[in-house]
């Protein structure tokens, strides 16, 4: 695929401008961690990662079930429409336009290559929240957080050309990139009748959905929430590859052991609201990490 065979829906710099300010906002923990990626797989790593932004707003923000398959149902279309030379939306565009200056347009263009897979699976995982109905097991979480985590952050390392064991490794990192971000909106979430623990799991500990927010709270929440902070703590833990992880991996998970960090201090405050970092440290862990 050449620069020209995806007819653009805005100028290129509009269509790239659209992307930074959906997945590269001032003080972000993903612009910290891609600011010194080359320009053109910064390009393509942002542009993936606005899509994926796009497409998680679907479920958070769209209250109306047929509206939001509606955007996803768009969404896929859109996506057939790259392999065909199409760009229907600004994002598209800088994403399809990224992939062909790190050669990897030809591949975008197959409807049958691993790339365009794995933003099926992306897709999936969005139809998978709208369509909500618990998770019986652990393997069903995992296939979840497979679906909506692992296969963006499989793309990153192909998007950075990474050695198949990396990107593998870097894949089972994005699974516990996702529970960790599961468990911080874990209160919002139960309070909209979506719980990403599974059923086994609270059964394991004598509680139910409602005990992740109901007031007085069990004392077996605070202990569920320990075990579940301790298991992804290890997973945080496991790269699963020689070498250290890529500089953009080591400050996303630099990141994420922060927010870790502070939600063990305070497990019982896990329904209270999300844990953020202020920006100043946040900075300060994305440098300590980038060496």
């Amino acid at each position: 695929m050449n620069a020209e065979s995806t007819s653009p829906s805005v100028e290129p710099h509009l269509a790239d401008a659209e992307c930074e300010r959906l997945a590269r906002p001032v003080g972000s923990a993903f612009r910290l961690a891609s600011l010194k990626l080359s320009p053109a797989r910064q390009r393509a790593v942002t542009a993936l990662r606005a899509l994926d932004v796009s497409l998680a707003e679907i479920p958070e923000t769209v209250s109306e079930p047929q509206v939001a398959m509606a955007k996803l149902d768009w969404w896929r279309e859109a996506l057939l429409g790259m392999t065909q030379g199409h760009a229907e939306h600004p994002v598209i565009q800088s994403l399809a336009a990224g992939l062909d200056e790190i050669g990897l347009g030809e591949e975008a263009r197959r409807e049958d290559s691993p790339l365009i897979a794995r933003l099926e699976e992306r897709l999936g995982a969005a139809r998978i929240e709208l369509e909500y109905e618990g998770f019986a097991a652990e393997a069903d979480l995992e296939a979840f957080l497979d679906a909506r985590y692992a296969s963006l952050f499989t793309l990153y390392g192909r998007l950075l050309d990474l050695p198949d064991e990396q990107t593998e490794a870097a894949a089972r990192l994005g699974r516990w990139h996702g529970r960790l971000d599961r468990a911080r909106l874990l209160g919002r979430h139960a309070r909209i009748g979506r719980v990403y623990l599974p059923q086994d799991t609270l059964n394991r500990f004598g509680l139910d959905e409602a005990d992740l927010y109901r007031e007085p709270a069990p004392t077996e929440r605070e202990a569920l929430f320990r075990d579940e902070l301790d298991t992804i703590r290890t997973g945080l833990s496991d790269w699963q590859a020689s070498g250290r992880p890529p500089r953009l991996f080591r400050i996303l998970r630099a990141i994420d052991r922060e927010h870790l960090r502070l939600m063990q201090e305070t497990p019982a405050e896990l329904t209270g609201g999300r844990v953020e970092i202020s920006p100043v440290r946040q900075w300060w862990l994305a440098w300590r990490a980038s060496w």
